[in-house]
């Protein structure tokens, strides 16, 4: 890719976006990975009624669904606050403290990321749009 005719701006917003682009990526391959690796305690003591509907459970037990409750239960386990409207605050207990961790850091790194990447797609898109006026 060759970015000898852009300015600085450009070049640093286009680097920005295709990075973010990718890192968001890889995020969406670690989720995957955590999904096979999410204890099983945790599954069947809260992935049940009155924490999920009738309706939850079904959605959120196949694909692409499933990989959503899995970080809504990294979520839970990384910051057990997060989960008091569920009342799955005490689900860190069921789940080894490795992966609350491993949760916890990948979400210092997905959120900003995904920040990141809204906000220089907008820019992207922004820029290119009144370029072409």
């Amino acid at each position: 890719m060759d970015l000898s005719g852009t300015t600085l701006f450009e070049q640093v917003l286009i680097i920005t976006f295709i990075t973010t682009l990718l890192a968001g990526m890889l995020s969406l391959v670690f989720i995957l990975i955590m999904h096979f690796l999410m204890p099983k305690k945790v599954l069947k003591t809260y992935f049940k009624e009155p924490h999920f509907n009738a309706g939850e459970i079904a959605m959120f037990t196949g694909f692409p669904f499933g990989y959503m409750r899995t970080g809504m239960f990294m979520t839970a386990l990384a910051f057990p606050s997060r989960g008091k409207r569920r009342g799955v605050e005490n689900a860190y207990q069921l789940a080894p403290v490795w992966y609350c961790k491993v949760s916890k850091y990948f979400l210092y790194f997905f959120v900003p990321n995904l920040a990141l990447l809204v906000i220089s797609g907008l820019i992207v898109f922004i820029h290119y749009e009144l370029w072409k006026q």
